[in-house]
């Protein structure tokens, strides 16, 4: 499993989905009441939304150093991947209690459907979905997407044609070039532009063309480009959080300790995901250090300092995601997100506090 094979549903766009869960039909929840196994421990399944890599590195840490055992948890994580069940697919089958779902757009779109879903926080605070471009014609703002040629995977069309809309650019101002999931064109001058995840494709130009952040290439993720969005969201459904609140602030808060210690050392799960949760995917150490490193900024912001890891601004979400989603044609998008994302269960989590 290299770092382009990991990107394939990465390159969506901003988090914001295309449709997996909008084209799955309605889902009926059946989760279950939580099990209790051997020494009293309360078991969680956790589905994440994609292969056991360092995108779920938090997880992956809070579990290895105990934080879910100290909070009397036993967490069972099922790996993702291309041909997987989504979260809310899991969920609603009743195979996982919590799901790790990487578009908080589809899920958003999902509950406005009628299927019971809740978001109880959300790991990105800027969907790590975006451009990254070379610094001799940089990408950085929707008016520099004019005229260029973007070479895009399949599905990216909406996004881009979102991010000119809302910018007051004309749609067809730029040429979309059909492209797969290795950003070796980008360099070989193919395009002005490749869509990616920003944490992701750029390591293939730092490692295999010794290209440097900044100085050879930049990126730009959707958000900084008008079309923001939370990824990596946290799912459960309403039957199952209302019958396991005290369950669901253990696991939250033991999550938060995780992740605060991944932003602190990146290279703590990436051992992880190489040696022991993602041992047999190949993964390259390096290329997982480095991809924790570029994400760590999109985890944090001026949010997450006021209020802590996994927060989110519903009132941000409502006055521009919603309309991002819009943008982006995909329906039913809710007026509000009142009964869909509930950050209750957090709050107890912190009680009070900013980091735990």
């Amino acid at each position: 499993m290299n770092n382009t094979t990991f990107s394939r549903r990465s390159l969506l766009g901003a988090g914001l989905g295309l449709g997996a869960l909008a084209t799955a039909g309605a889902l009926t929840s059946c989760s279950p009441a939580v099990s209790s196994p051997a020494a009293g421990a309360t078991k969680l399944r956790i589905t994440l939304g994609w292969v056991s890599n360092v995108e779920f590195g938090g997880y992956f840490i809070a579990d290895d150093r105990g934080y879910y055992k100290d909070e009397g948890l036993e967490i069972e994580f099922l790996p993702g991947g291309a041909n997987a069940p989504s979260a809310a697919q899991s969920l609603a089958a009743g195979n996982a209690e919590i799901g790790l779902s990487p578009s908080m757009g589809d899920t958003i779109v999902a509950a406005a459907k009628g299927n019971d879903l809740k978001i109880l926080g959300a790991v990105f605070q800027d969907s790590p979905g975006g451009i990254v471009s070379l610094s001799k014609k940089p990408i950085r703002t929707p008016k520099d997407l004019v005229g260029a040629k973007v070479l895009g995977q399949g599905g990216t069309q909406p996004y881009l044609d979102a991010i000119m809309q809302l910018a007051g650019l004309p749609k067809a101002s730029y040429e979309l070039v059909p492209a797969g999931f290795d950003p070796s064109p980008l360099v070989d001058g193919q395009g002005d532009a490749y869509t990616c995840y920003v944490t992701n494709q750029p390591t293939t130009l730092e490692t295999q063309f010794g290209l440097v952040k900044d100085k050879d290439y930049v990126t730009v993720t959707y958000s900084e480009l008008g079309l923001p969005s939370y990824a990596d969201v946290i799912v459960t459904t309403g039957k199952f959080a209302g019958a396991n609140e005290e369950a669901i602030v253990k696991f939250l808060r033991a999550s938060v300790r995780g992740w605060q210690d991944n932003i602190a050392d990146p290279s703590i799960a990436a051992k992880l995901c190489v040696e022991k949760y993602g041992a047999d995917l190949g993964l390259d150490l390096k290329q997982q250090i480095r991809q924790n490193e570029l994400q760590a900024p999109l985890i944090q912001s001026a949010l997450t300092k006021s209020k802590g890891l996994l927060n989110m601004d519903t009132a941000l979400l409502e006055a521009k995601m919603l309309p991002a989603m819009k943008a982006s044609g995909q329906t039913p998008v809710p007026a509000d997100v009142k009964g869909i994302v509930d950050l209750s269960y957090l709050a107890k989590a912190f009680d009070g506090k900013t980091s735990l």
